[in-house]
């Protein structure tokens, strides 16, 4: 787990980086973006292909994940840290293109470390958290429930590195 900066009002930080997240999911609006929270707290907006010109098949692949049709807001833990994901995004977080596709067919879509201070911030109003595989080791005793204490319906899947596959968390 990186270290991490704990701003007084974590929550406006989170709010800022859902409201980020939603900005450009209207009809033909071309400002789709992953937002990523940095371990200091910066928001780093990650566009999105413009829409159109992603290949149908992987948009097909993308949508038999989480379906297109309602509207979703996800979080994500994975390794956020400033210097690991400008040397190396897809390396940071293998699963990132995933993630790209799930804001391109209209979700919305914040990255995180999941550090304890900002778990249950980083959740709020979540209806899907996917959790990397790699930062698990990392993430404190009783996370679930943590994160689950501002978005009680959140339905948690974790990627496994390993073979790049999504599992419904136990």
């Amino acid at each position: 787990m990186p270290e991490v900066d704990h701003p007084a009002d974590m929550n406006r930080v989170f709010d800022q980086a859902r409201k980020s997240a939603d900005a450009g999911h209207g009809a033909g609006d071309p400002s789709r973006q992953v937002v990523l929270i940095t371990p200091g707290r910066m928001l780093m907006l990650q566009p999105c292909p413009p829409p159109g010109s992603m290949p149908a098949n992987v948009v097909t692949q993308i949508e038999r994940l989480v379906s297109p049709k309602v509207k979703r807001k996800i979080a994500v833990i994975a390794y956020t840290d400033l210097k690991a994901i400008t040397k190396g995004l897809a390396k940071a977080i293998p699963f990132f293109g995933m993630l790209v596709g799930m804001a391109y067919i209209g979700h919305c879509v914040w990255i995180f470390e999941g550090h304890p201070s900002a778990l249950a911030a980083g959740c709020k109003e979540a209806d899907v958290l996917i959790v990397d595989s790699g930062m698990l080791p990392h993430l404190p005793s009783g996370w679930q429930t943590l994160a689950s204490s501002e978005a009680p319906k959140l339905e948690v899947y974790i990627h496994d590195r390993t073979n790049h596959s999504l599992r419904k968390a136990n």
